[in-house]
């Protein structure tokens, strides 16, 4: 048990923000969460009722006042929780929370761990394994589409998607099962095109899901954008450009960025991490060296490359990264073109060029002028919404969790050797056993059947007062 010999003890724990401010609120939760309420809130009636707040003077053990509050009961069962809750809202200065946390542990409370309350929720039924992750997801989100993605999991999107693939799986192993045990009498309870096409369909649901992990990843932690090319071709000038200020050094001198500098953006309700990177170059400088080499580490991570040359100097070290990368995931930028009379003619250059090393243009290729910052930036920032707009991500109900995609991939990939073993007609003992561990990876990812490690990898990272 993750918190062991703690479900009898009432917990506390400030359920907001540390730091000053207007309100705080301070959460008590257990079996004598009342009665410990009530020698720090007298002014509660004998008759309490749930979800109604009561407004009165909070007292420390010597009876002397502290604050006035309002204190909100939610009566066991109704609870976040599922058990008996006080939530006090008191003054937000920390002073007063200290001494509210201090006279209810006086009284028979409990500190909180991290991650007690929603623990509780989990093991009281009121929400399962994904439910829980969820909220701390939706605690963590950094963009619009990131916290509306956690929500979709919290109000049970996924659970009852997962649940119905359980209730499949379960059914066609029960029939399995079933033919294994009246082989004898020899009675066929389903035919294996019967079951081949109801698996078939679960695979199929499965494999669409962890299709979606790597746009839910994109969704929970941001968009990785990296800016690579030569020195001196103006990749920090459109960092600049993108950020509306002066976030990297930029001079003349070649070598001038380093190491990776990391800045985030917010478009379209997507968090989008942008990365200025060292310049592209053959060097002897140790320091500058290693930094081209976070430059290849970046850009392999990245989801997409905004590849920047200079107008008029396509060089072939250049073609030549570019020959690395997938092009899909890149966008050239060429940087520099108020240098360039003719801009159709310069984009005919660079696609013979490009074609003379053997490579194809990329998709997208922007022409910008990093002094002209208004055009630069409507320019680059169209394209990334473009981006955004052909990934789906708006719109996806993804998968986000490692946890999620580890336990799924495994459930598809024994889900599909029962297929196997099923549509061959051999042991059909062999096939029970493959569906028996999918459907267990589907319970476990639900939390129907878990240990003390799936719940320490789900809990650890909660704050305190969640």
């Amino acid at each position: 048990m993750f918190f062991p010999g703690r479900d009898q003890e009432s917990i506390c724990a400030l359920a907001t923000a540390q730091g000053l401010g207007a309100l705080a609120i301070v959460r008590l939760s257990g079996p004598r969460a009342l009665e410990i309420g009530r020698k720090i809130a007298p002014f509660l009636p004998i008759k309490v009722e749930t979800h109604k707040a009561y407004l009165g003077k909070l007292v420390a053990k010597d009876g002397s006042a502290f604050d006035e509050a309002l204190v909100t009961y939610f009566a066991h069962g109704k609870s976040f929780t599922g058990e008996e809750t006080l939530e006090f809202s008191t003054h937000g200065s920390p002073v007063i929370v200290q001494m509210l946390l201090r006279v209810l542990i006086e009284a028979g409370a409990k500190s909180a761990e991290k991650g007690e309350f929603t623990f509780r929720a989990f093991m009281n039924g009121k929400l399962d394994l994904v439910q829980a992750e969820s909220v701390l997801a939706l605690i963590e989100s950094q963009s619009s589409l990131s916290a509306k993605q956690a929500l979709r999991q919290l109000k049970g999107d996924l659970s009852e998607e997962l649940q119905s693939m359980e209730s499949e799986i379960t059914w066609s192993l029960a029939h399995i099962e079933a033919g294994i045990d009246f082989s004898q009498e020899g009675l066929e309870t389903v035919s294996p095109a019967e079951l081949l096409k109801r698996l078939g369909a679960v695979r199929e649901r499965l494999q669409k899901r962890l299709a979606s992990y790597r746009q839910g990843r994109v969704i929970k932690e941001g968009l990785r954008v990296v800016l690579m090319g030569r020195p001196n071709v103006g990749k920090s000038s459109l960092l600049n450009v993108l950020l509306e200020e002066d976030r990297a050094i930029v001079t003349e001198i070649p070598g001038t960025t380093r190491d990776l500098i990391e800045a985030p953006l917010l478009i379209g309700g997507i968090r989008v991490n942008l990365t200025d990177t060292a310049g592209l170059r053959e060097s002897t400088d140790v320091v500058e060296k290693l930094g081209i080499e976070r430059t290849h580490r970046a850009s392999q991570d990245a989801e997409l490359i905004l590849f920047v040359i200079e107008a008029g100097h396509l060089q072939a070290d250049e073609a030549e990264e570019l020959h690395k990368k997938d092009l899909s995931k890149v966008i050239l930028v060429v940087n520099k073109v108020d240098r360039v009379s003719d801009l159709g003619l310069e984009r005919t250059q660079i696609i013979e060029k490009l074609h003379q090393f053997g490579l194809q243009a990329p998709e997208k290729m922007l022409f910008v002028s990093a002094f002209d910052k208004k055009k630069a930036f409507e320019t680059v920032m169209g394209a990334l919404q473009d981006w955004i707009r052909q990934a789906g991500l708006e719109d996806q109900t993804a998968l986000f969790q490692a946890r999620h995609f580890e336990r799924l991939q495994l459930a598809e990939d024994n889900l599909g050797r029962g297929m196997q073993l099923v549509s061959e007609g051999v042991s059909p003992e062999l096939a029970a056993f493959e569906l028996k561990e999918a459907l267990l990876c589907v319970q476990e990812t639900l939390g129907v059947h878990y240990d003390d490690q799936i719940l320490d990898r789900v809990f650890k990272e909660f704050c305190l007062g969640k």
